[in-house]
């Protein structure tokens, strides 16, 4: 990857490691916040938000595009948890600060978040620019669309990019850009450690899916060795 002079992170499960469980508590306000804007019970609100995840990209797409849900709103409501189960990572820190060339975050979340993320895992100020999900007017990843609008933001050569994602679906397009793309596992070794049926292992998927170059559960480790 000597080639490679912008660097593109995604955040959550990405930067920090999936079983310290933030995203778990936003996914709990998800089913809240359903609950009691569409008054519907916790159950119904769980499948409602597994629905209009796999339809839409996230469960936000969904209830804007059904339900006319005012996106800042609901980004507030779901962020509303303890961040202190993120804690400082120091050396990943330095190891990206040392990449040479731009570095960025591109996340499906808002700026708040990623901020306060950032915050406890010390990385102030190692970050170039910064895509949210209000600069592509709330569409996620794996759109299409998302990526275009990111790189026409920062104006990145695509063969000198590499995108790191935990969700290896949203690496799709960028290969197809023609970004090296390296797919963060964590997040999947974590649901498996906790006995939840995954669609696949890590090898199986790492041989069906094309658009990933690399993938490592290790990004520091993973980062020093390029």
């Amino acid at each position: 990857m000597d080639h490679i002079k912008n660097w593109v992170f995604d955040l959550d499960n990405t930067l920090y490691k999936a079983e310290c469980g933030l995203f778990d508590k936003v996914h709990i306000l998800m089913g809240r916040f359903i609950e009691e804007k569409l008054g519907i019970d916790s159950g119904s609100a769980q499948a409602l938000r597994t629905q209009y995840y796999h339809k839409y990209g996230t469960t936000l797409r969904g209830l804007m595009s059904e339900h006319q849900i005012d996106p800042d709103e609901y980004l507030e409501y779901v962020h509303q948890i303890n961040y202190d189960v993120v804690l400082p990572n120091v050396e990943l820190a330095k190891t990206i600060k040392n990449l040479n060339g731009k570095k960025y975050i591109f996340t499906n979340a808002n700026l708040g978040h990623a901020e306060r993320v950032l915050d406890k895992l010390k990385m102030n100020g190692v970050f170039d620019g910064y895509f949210d999900i209000s600069e592509s007017d709330y569409l996620p990843k794996p759109h299409m669309p998302i990526y275009d609008a990111f790189q026409k933001k920062f104006n990145l050569p695509n063969n000198e990019t590499a995108m790191f994602e935990d969700l290896h679906i949203n690496l799709k397009c960028p290969h197809e850009l023609g970004w090296t793309t390296v797919w963060i596992t964590n997040n999947l070794e974590y649901n498996l450690n906790r006995d939840i049926k995954a669609q696949n292992d890590i090898e199986r998927i790492m041989k069906e899916k094309d658009y990933i170059d690399h993938s490592t559960d290790q990004l520091e480790n993973f980062l020093n060795t390029v």
